[in-house]
């Protein structure tokens, strides 16, 4: 049966394939690939893992004032490229892992797949979700002071409310997981948006930023920027591997006015490479989503092709020695088998089965049957790779896709709760710094000084309901009642700890005065005849 369907063609040689020959930054993104996924291109010089990040024609601007690295910085790039050339086989892997920066169009691509995107989106949304509050440590004295505090606390939030703080956090968190990199640009009123007014140092404090002077804020890619100068050869100096300034499209901008979050840095010696940022979440995901994209696909595919049509025919009846007769006699194109006439009952018993219509054979010399796949295991299989992907940014499946837990009493309680505390350590690591120079450029702007008894919290995302909180005050209550009786906190002090505690029903409350005096017995109410009443109504 096999020499019938072996086809006798002559093979012609395929055409010698040819690289093309590529520019410098098309050469450093063709070169990002990993094992398993994509032609494993490996440079010839190593060096080019050191080679400094190209940016765009336009991004890097030309000024009288332009800082470069000076000489001994370059030379010590020059240096590490020098090393890199005798760690062949270490850079070999390095890109063959897709390890190496893939560039921000690229990154910018990947991001339009949900699978990249939703990860991204959903630590972002997290972390700005439930917000800030603003709290003073005046609040629960006197009651000049607390009215005070108040009214710092609600221009504050007024403030921010116009900056639009919150959704211009969103988006530089989202930038930093999509790119590796976010920036925000800190609008001065009255600065122009030139090099000479934009690479002027910015200082938020009364001897620098001016009183009302701050206008707006702004998220800017980071495929727009790249720095101008940096120190690269003493790591005892401050600016050790950070820019001392930007380039923004043309215009060089102080590091001090661009507030920057990295939330996967790199290595030192890569950070040129990587535009002085990092890794970003969907290149972190990105093996992990091509594994799950191709298992979907597998699954799919068997999905489709589950049972197969089996024709069981007699095959001597589609047989013929030759074509033609006498002299004009030409041998069969597959052996001695018609290929027509098989083909031609295959392709009436597909149709016949793909409508699901009545199969005819012949009952002397044919059969049909169907052969079906095993589909067991496929669901295992797919969750398997979901979970793998779910697992690099640490976010619970019902989170992440919306799957709740399997079995009995399942519940993903605890997984939230841990999920919670990554958002809380990637709110303090990579928010705060940002948030907490914006704070202090609110208070500049709105009184001419910064108030040291102002703060901020994040709000935990993880809330109790009400029937827990109202538990929990009471088990606060009875502790302030027994060290109250007991002499050890007086009357007043329990009244301003209620005013102060953040989960107090009486927060906000001026309990500055002194305590009501407790009701006499005669002036108690009577509770029988209330019941009585209450009884009464009901009927």
């Amino acid at each position: 049966m096999k020499q019938w369907f072996s086809r006798n063609r002559e093979r012609k040689p395929l055409p010698e394939r040819r690289e093309p020959v590529l520019s410098r930054p098309d050469r450093r993104m063709n070169l990002r690939s990993f094992r398993g996924h994509g032609s494993a291109v490996v440079p010839a010089d190593p060096r080019i893992a050191f080679e400094a990040y190209a940016p765009p024609k336009g991004v890097v601007g030309t000024a009288p004032e332009a800082l470069a690295m000076d000489g001994d910085s370059v030379d010590a790039v020059a240096d590490m490229g020098g090393w890199a050339a005798t760690a062949a086989p270490v850079l070999r892997d390095y890109f063959e892992d897709g390890l190496a920066f893939l560039g921000y169009p690229q990154l910018a691509q990947m991001a339009q797949r949900a699978e990249f995107r939703k990860p991204c989106e959903v630590i972002a949304r997290e972390a700005t979700r439930e917000w800030i509050e603003f709290r003073s440590d005046k609040q629960g004295g006197d009651a000049e002071e607390n009215e005070e505090a108040a009214q710092r606390i609600q221009d504050v939030e007024r403030e921010f409310e116009r900056l639009n703080v919150r959704r211009i956090i969103q988006r530089h968190v989202l930038h930093g997981l999509t790119f590796g990199l976010g920036h925000i640009w800190i609008g001065i009123r009255g600065s122009a948006l030139t090099t000479d007014a934009q690479s002027q140092p910015l200082v938020i404090g009364p001897k620098g930023m001016a009183k009302g002077s701050l206008e707006r804020l702004a998220n800017i890619e980071p495929i727009w920027t790249t720095p101008n100068s940096y120190n690269a050869n003493n790591p005892l100096a401050p600016n050790f591997y950070k820019p001392d300034n930007w380039w923004v499209l043309g215009t060089m901008v102080d590091s001090s006015r661009l507030l920057t979050t990295i939330p996967y840095p790199v290595s030192q010696i890569l950070a040129p490479a990587f535009n002085f940022g990092g890794q970003s979440l969907t290149q972190l995901l990105r093996a992990y989503v091509h594994n799950y994209l191709a298992t979907r696909n597998s699954t799919a595919t068997i999905v489709r092709n589950f049972s197969k049509l089996v024709l069981k025919t007699d095959m001597t009846g589609n047989m013929q020695t030759d074509i033609g007769s006498g002299m004009d006699a030409q041998p069969m194109p597959y052996s001695d088998v018609d290929m027509a006439s098989v083909q031609g009952r295959a392709a009436y018993m597909q149709d016949v089965s793909e409508g699901q219509g009545t199969i005819v054979v012949d009952k002397e010399r044919e059969d049909a049957s169907i052969i079906a796949t095993p589909l067991s295991g496929l669901d295992a299989l797919q969750a398997q790779s979901m979970e793998a992907m779910a697992s690099i940014p640490g976010i619970p499946l019902v989170k992440l896709f919306g799957i709740q837990p399997t079995g009995l009493n399942a519940s993903s309680d605890g997984e939230i709760r841990v999920f919670y505390d990554e958002i809380s350590a990637f709110q303090e690591a990579n928010i705060r710094p940002s948030l907490q120079r914006i704070f202090e450029a609110v208070q500049i702007h709105l009184w001419g000084e910064i108030d040291e008894g102002l703060s901020f919290n994040f709000v935990p995302l993880w809330q109790m309901d009400e029937k827990q909180l109202a538990e929990i005050e009471k088990i606060k209550a009875d502790l302030m009642a027994v060290l109250s009786t007991a002499g050890i906190v007086s009357p007043e002090e329990c009244r301003e700890r209620e005013a102060t505690d953040d989960h107090s029903i009486f927060k906000g409350v001026d309990l500055t005065g002194p305590p009501p005096e407790p009701p006499q017995p005669e002036q108690m109410p009577d509770m029988e005849s209330l019941l009585k009443k209450g009884e009464g109504e009901e009927d």
